[in-house]
């Protein structure tokens, strides 16, 4: 022990001070106040609320305090995020952002991933892929990006195949099918109702989790693993000038981390899954597996 430390403790001792220990450990832990993030997200369901309360939990933690705010569509997080009125957003996936900067001239940057939105291929008529049949008939979204990604399912699938090359395809770069199917075009809230006339649809979890379907009767998932997909990512977003700011690496570090990560799997129902490199995985489950599971435990 130090001269400078024994001769503290006998003067201490001497005059009989006693110092709480919640003072001491209250000045070691003293630091300069939390930077306030401003975080645009949209309409946020039960799920996404807790998910942030985690978040906002580990903010703290880096050194700033996140304070979200909600939007009601899908432009104005990226209208107020670019004029300044927020310091970043998370409601969007690489292909909305893009098209959006493309848009409204705007160079809005990707600054961390979080989480996926499997695609999924229903049908009320059939349990697995394989048993769709030759000339059949499958509904997808006609607007750009959900027709995009409804095709690249089929092609993943195995059902149709897509000129090569074509990033944002519609039905017209279909160039083979190999179940020679019809791939029906329809406005994206109509494509649940059209199971009741065509083979299978490809459906956002949007529109089956308030129809109260479970996600998990999908006769197909398109993940995360396939290298299409990975522009359907959702993403953290930040002006171009903050992208490398200590306070935006500190709010996707205070997402992606593994207790956030498991909440997102185990809270989802499979509608979305933890999406960044090295996020705990999600078990993906569909109608067809959920069939042989219940097979295999009834043995």
């Amino acid at each position: 022990m130090s001269k400078f430390v024994t001769s503290a403790v006998l003067t201490l001792a001497v005059a009989g001070a006693v110092v709480p220990a919640t003072t001491i450990v209250a000045s070691a832990n003293s630091h300069k106040e939390l930077k306030t993030v401003k975080v645009g997200i949209n309409s946020p369901s039960k799920t996404d609320q807790a998910v942030w309360k985690i978040v906002e939990k580990n903010g703290e933690k880096h050194g700033i305090k996140i304070k979200l705010v909600t939007f009601t569509d899908f432009n104005q997080p990226n209208a107020a995020l670019k004029q300044g009125n927020i310091d970043a957003n998370s409601f969007q996936h690489y292909a909305f952002l893009a098209d959006w900067n493309k848009a409204h001239k705007s160079n809005l940057q990707p600054v961390g991933e979080t989480v996926l939105g499997p695609g999924r291929l229903y049908s009320d008529k059939y349990k697995s892929v394989k048993d769709i049949p030759d000339g059949g008939t499958v509904a997808v979204a006609n607007d750009p990006t959900n027709e995009a990604r409804a095709l690249f399912l089929l092609q993943a699938a195995g059902l149709i195949k897509i000129k090569a090359g074509v990033t944002s395809p519609t039905v017209k770069d279909i160039v083979s099918s190999a179940k020679h199917l019809h791939v029906k075009e329809l406005a994206a809230d109509q494509t649940l109702a059209s199971l009741k006339s065509v083979d299978a649809a490809v459906i956002s979890a949007t529109f089956v989790e308030a129809a109260g379907r479970n996600p998990n009767s999908a006769i197909y998932v398109w993940n995360a693993n396939n290298k299409q997909s990975h522009q359907w990512v959702n993403i953290i977003a930040a002006r171009h000038d903050d992208a490398k700011k200590w306070y935006i690496k500190a709010l996707v570090k205070s997402y992606q981390t593994k207790e956030v990560g498991q909440y997102i799997n185990d809270h989802n129902n499979g509608t979305e899954i933890a999406a960044w490199q090295g996020a705990p995985k999600a078990k993906i489950v569909t109608a067809d597996t959920a069939s042989s599971a219940a097979t295999a435990s009834s043995k």
